[in-house]
């Protein structure tokens, strides 16, 4: 069905309705004027324009020669109306959307005449859009265009060129030839009455040339940690995290500033790594590259001039039988508790008797190689304690 066809079938369907209420035995039990009975004489009435968009303001006239003692209701009822009903004024502006009658009193050499006319008044709903992008090419639908009832829509891409649309699940897609900010308007347009409602937006092509990158991650507070990033193309993206050898999560947060500080509760005695997504996936681009955030190590401990435990600065554990495990040298009478981590400072190794020492492996799979921090806790017989930490070389 064709818009036109289409708002000229609501438009006359609606006028019968109407029609077959003002016929009916009811309204006449109520003596409805828009009824002419016998010995009645009709006169005419002319209303210009008929059919419009709110506010519409109309002009009665009779089509008649000789009337006089003209008098109107612009919105009759039905029954015999009150003196305070009518008007003598030719001109009324409706400011409510709907059907209307339009009763008119008059008089012709001394013959009383009535007639009735009907006015269609459309609502001016601006229609709500939904618009999304992807580059230069923009998508604008309207979900509620079933409420509205307009036969079509007129599309302003805000480049020189219109666009219109079906009434009916109206969809419209364009793209431009550059990446400029435009401004977008859509119409609602009525059949009869050539008029309805109008909403702009402002559509921004997507920039996939400048991805937002990380700056830095720093701990502000013991439960908080902030992320300055560049986002130059000002597109909206996301945070995502993930734990050392765990895999990217996406948070909660989100921004389109092309500077952004960020602030995230995180536990800041564990090490946290970030990286940002762009929201729109059509922009084709990656990942940014993930920075991390590593706390800060203790400070070392003083050494003890008089200590009769040492450890060994590296270990190969290649099964040749030559320093194979990592393990505390000297005096080690008492209580020696061994903790390895690794560069995230994550625990890859602990015991509580240090003699066995550390043969590289982490859950029956050998770490890589590299340099891991430990901590050795000492109690000796005498129940003096102290703690030390160092570094070890794991090679192969």
């Amino acid at each position: 069905m064709t818009n036109g066809v289409r708002g000229a079938a609501f438009f006359w369907s609606t006028l019968c309705t109407v029609f077959s209420v003002i016929c009916s035995p009811k309204c006449q039990a109520q003596s409805d004027q828009c009824i002419s009975g016998p010995g009645q004489f009709t006169g005419s009435l002319q209303i210009r324009p008929g059919i419009g968009c709110l506010p519409l303001t109309v002009t009665a006239s009779s089509g008649l020669k000789d009337v006089t003692n003209i008098r109107y209701v612009f919105d009759y009822q039905g029954g015999t109306p009150r003196a305070s009903d009518l008007t003598a004024d030719s001109v009324f502006t409706y400011h409510k959307a709907g059907l209307y009658r339009v009763l008119q009193y008059s008089e012709q050499n001394g013959r009383p005449l009535r007639v009735c006319a009907i006015v269609q008044v459309y609502d001016t709903l601006a229609p709500e859009l939904l618009v999304s992008g992807c580059l230069n090419r923009v998508m604008i639908s309207i979900p509620k265009s079933a409420e509205y009832q307009y036969d079509w829509y007129v599309v302003n891409w805000g480049d020189g060129t219109n666009e219109q649309l079906d009434g009916v699940g109206p969809v419209g897609v364009h793209t431009y030839a550059d990446g400029s900010p435009r401004s977008i308007s859509v119409r609602g347009v009525h059949l009869y009455g050539n008029c309805g409602g109008t909403t702009r937006v402002t559509f921004r092509p997507s920039t996939p040339s400048a991805g937002p990158v990380i700056d830095r991650v720093r701990a502000v507070s013991a439960d908080r940690l902030e992320i300055t990033v560049r986002n130059p193309g000002g597109n909206p993206f996301r945070v995502e995290q993930r734990s050392p050898g765990g895999i990217f999560e996406q948070t909660a947060t989100a921004s389109e500033a092309e500077h952004p500080v960020i602030q995230m509760e995180a536990d800041t005695t564990q090490p946290v790594c970030f990286r940002l997504v762009l929201a729109d996936t059509c922009l084709r681009a990656g990942p940014s590259p993930e920075v991390c955030y590593v706390p800060p190590k203790p400070p070392e401990p003083p050494k003890m001039a008089d200590s009769t435990v040492f450890m060994p600065d590296a270990f190969s554990p290649n099964q040749d039988g030559i320093n194979d495990r990592f393990l505390p040298q000297g005096l080690l009478g008492g209580s020696l508790q061994l903790t390895v981590y690794n560069r995230w400072g994550e625990v890859v190794f602990r015991t509580g008797d240090a003699r066995e020492g550390w043969d590289g492996y982490l859950d029956n799979q050998p770490v890589p190689t590299g340099t891991y921090s430990y901590r050795l806790d000492i109690e000796k017989p005498d129940g003096k304690r102290w703690q030390q930490r160092g570094t070890v070389v794991l090679t192969k």
